[in-house]
């Protein structure tokens, strides 16, 4: 696959560097910007109405809750109260979370058996995408994105949009992955979290916070985390995938046991503020 021709989608910058891939994708990381994008980039942005990824095991619904959980905390430590969106809720769980916390929720997500789904709960939601949907400008103290950003060919304009329809000192939470961390770097194009055919761009901290900071938003808080893997019990799989599975435990236990000199997770909690009148 030849040099990409095109600029950093985040900046604009014609300034960047290889950091992996295959042979029918690659990976490059913005000099300017250190945000990174996909080459060839996805089809489309549009690919997700029909998905049913909000249904799980029981064990897996149980972690994503904790996750859930881990996001209305850090929002709440941060004095974040009152009326929240969340966009692209996928499962619903972070509005279950958010809603039984004391904040006033509302989701809009594309996929239509998500929506019902949450519907069937009781969620408040629409179906859509936020670019297209009508809310009225600072409507919300609160909007929650977890690993949105990434799916949208263009992540800025959706953020314009998020800002304008924030209250004055309103707060943006994003949570993202981080492509700098430990394991990422350490497992190049196996790293689990690129999804080629379905992730645009991926975010440095410091590539996140400027694209903030360039739709008028203050950073209040950045944490580095980590993704929550699985372990993978080989005996349950074919003997061909045995080493596949050996590998990715070797990197569950890097994530963990944050193993590294020094450690960096691959993911990241960012949340801004809108000035306030």
């Amino acid at each position: 696959m030849s040099r990409p021709t095109k600029h950093c989608m985040i900046c604009g910058s014609g300034n960047y560097r290889r950091v992996t891939g295959r042979d029918n994708w690659k990976i490059y990381a913005c000099q300017t910007c250190t945000n990174a994008f996909t080459v060839p980039s996805p089809t489309t942005d549009r690919q997700y109405e029909d998905n049913v990824f909000y249904g799980m095991s029981a064990a897996r619904e149980a972690r994503w809750r904790r996750s859930a959980a881990e996001i209305v905390r850090f929002i709440s430590a941060a004095g974040c109260r009152g009326d929240l969106l969340d966009v692209g809720f996928g499962s619903g769980l972070v509005l279950e979370e958010a809603t039984a916390a004391g904040f006033h929720t509302v989701g809009i997500e594309a996929s239509h058996p998500a929506v019902v789904s949450a519907q069937s709960r009781g969620l408040n939601v629409r179906e859509g995408y936020m670019q297209e949907h009508t809310f009225h400008p600072n409507s919300f103290d609160v909007i929650t994105m977890s690993h949105v950003l990434e799916h949208v060919a263009d992540p800025r304009s959706l953020l314009v949009i998020a800002t304008m329809l924030l209250k004055p000192g309103g707060h943006l939470f994003l949570s993202q992955t981080n492509y700098l961390g430990t394991l990422p770097r350490l497992l190049g194009p196996r790293w689990y979290a690129w999804v080629p055919n379905e992730h645009y761009s991926h975010f440095s901290p410091q590539g996140l916070s400027l694209l903030l900071q360039s739709v008028g938003l203050q950073i209040k808080v950045v944490e580095i985390n980590t993704l929550f893997w699985d372990w993978m019990v080989p005996t349950k799989l074919p003997i061909r995938y045995w080493p596949s599975a050996f590998l990715h435990n070797c990197a569950v236990m890097v994530n963990r046991g944050r193993i590294g000199i020094p450690f960096v997770g691959d993911n990241q909690f960012v949340l801004s503020k809108k000035k306030s009148v």
